[in-house]
């Protein structure tokens, strides 16, 4: 009480700032404690320092959508929601149950389910069109909003790829059907799936897009193929082809942004490619196995906010490894990482040797071949699907021997977190997720689809 009372006779500006450096807990409680602290706890000021703080600082994935919006346009309230959820999830993210949060209430069947980052839109793929749905409402009252649609040209099915780096950014095209359509779509304009880019006709099929690059799959040219990249930004018409060899590669699996650089993901190997001028292979990592869809990355470092006007703070780590998580052919999970090279090897223009993770990572056993989906974010929090339950993943010191240490994802195979309904079809496109909000998304086999809640 004594305390309480020295602090009323402090003007407004000084009890502001004093809360700007107190903790969550702290602040919390103060509130408590009369009318003026109440007040005082809910000023926009406040919970901007403590997000950047508690959150930014300390490298947490940020809840919410981020590159659509201002840091300093945030409410009050939504900063607080923001920072009180980041921190629960850190707390107890290894011991998360599930709540299914809203469910939609249509029954068609999903072809395709897509969380897109933020965790706060879903898009899901019905044969040739496309929903877009807004999860809207406070907790114990969400509601789904049917917010915009988009149907491709023509009966083919729809495939969505959608942009890890640019928040908000998708590339929509024909699943099955080389050589037709491809469109680029902003879901943080207005109206939804606003069109930014179009092309009546593409070689090959569309399999990713980062930044302003979108990747089209050419492999099943009698040549061999590859990826072939095309400027959707600058709207140009050229391609720069990523090679394969088709003998030495074998099919292609993914690719990935990672230190400036492009990584072709193939059943046999890992082709580097400069990430700003395509060029020949920068480097070419034979893998200890051939692997197989689904595959998932990470760095074990949040990206952060990605809006403009996210304040700067220091890296984590200077050079993050990144860690790559894949169906064996053999069985089981298979773990791979780029660790950098040590100062005193052979310097490279991608100085990184690649590690075999999978005989030394704990809780990682190796009968889980019937894995259909892997989800990893930046941080290292994620998801996996065997045998029609949801797992865990989170990141942790892993030790290599002889004397390695690294941050990597450990799976948590024994604890079930969410089970999904019988006779429903687990594949890769029937489930996504989103680490910031803990966030994830089920395509049920019956029809429809649902939200659910991590915490």
């Amino acid at each position: 009480m004594h305390c309480t009372s020295s602090l009323d006779k402090l003007a407004d500006d000084i009890l502001i700032q004093i809360l700007q450096t107190l903790s969550v807990r702290g602040i919390l409680t103060l509130r408590c404690t009369s009318k003026r602290y109440y007040s005082l706890s809910k000023l926009h000021c406040v919970w901007y320092a403590v997000f950047c703080a508690e959150v930014l600082a300390r490298h947490l994935p940020p809840p919410g959508p981020s590159s659509s919006c201002s840091l300093s346009a945030l409410s009050s309230a939504d900063l607080e929601y923001r920072t009180l959820l980041a921190l629960s999830l850190e707390r107890r993210w290894s011991r998360s149950k599930a709540n299914v949060i809203v469910s939609s209430r249509e029954r068609e069947t999903v072809d395709q389910i897509v969380l897109v980052p933020g965790g706060m839109q879903v898009l899901t793929v019905h044969g040739n069109k496309v929903v877009c749905w807004l999860i809207s409402g406070k907790p114990g009252s969400y509601e789904l909003q049917n917010i915009g649609a988009w149907s491709l040209p023509g009966d083919d099915t729809c495939i969505i790829v959608k942009d890890m780096e640019r928040q908000g950014i998708i590339a929509i095209g024909s699943r099955d059907n080389p050589n037709r359509h491809a469109t680029v779509f902003s879901l943080s304009l207005k109206p939804a799936l606003n069109k930014l880019c179009h092309y009546s006709l593409i070689p090959g099929t569309v399999a990713g897009i980062s930044r302003h690059l979108l990747f089209l799959d050419t492999t099943s040219h009698k040549d061999g193929g590859g990826i072939e990249v095309l400027d959707w930004h600058a709207k140009t018409e050229g391609t720069a082809l990523l090679p394969r060899i088709p003998d030495l590669f074998g099919a292609l699996i993914d690719f990935v942004h990672f230190s400036d650089h492009i990584l072709v993901m193939w059943e046999a190997c890992i082709s580097v490619f400069p990430g700003r001028t395509v060029v020949a292979h920068t480097k070419v990592f034979m893998l200890y196995e051939h692997i197989s869809s689904p595959i998932a990355f990470t760095t074990c470092v949040s990206r952060g906010w990605s809006g403009a006007d996210a304040p700067m703070y220091a890296p984590s780590q200077e050079t993050p490894s990144l860690t790559i998580a894949s169906r064996g052919k053999s069985g089981g999970i298979s773990l791979s990482m780029l660790i950098s090279l040590d100062n005193d090897e052979d310097p490279s223009s991608f100085p990184y040797r690649l590690l075999r993770l999978t005989p030394v990572v704990p809780n990682v056993t190796q009968d889980l071949g019937g894995c259909t989906q892997i989800c990893l974010g930046s941080s290292g929090r994620g998801l996996f699907v065997f045998e029609g339950k949801v797992r865990l993943c989170g990141p942790g010191l892993l030790f290599m021997p002889p004397c390695e240490m690294q941050f990597g994802p450990e799976f948590e195979t024994e604890r079930v977190v969410y089970e999904i309904e019988t006779g429903d079809v687990v594949g890769e496109d029937k489930i996504d997720f989103d680490e910031g909000m803990g966030r994830l998304v089920v395509a049920k086999g019956s029809g429809g689809f649902d939200v659910v809640q991590l915490l």
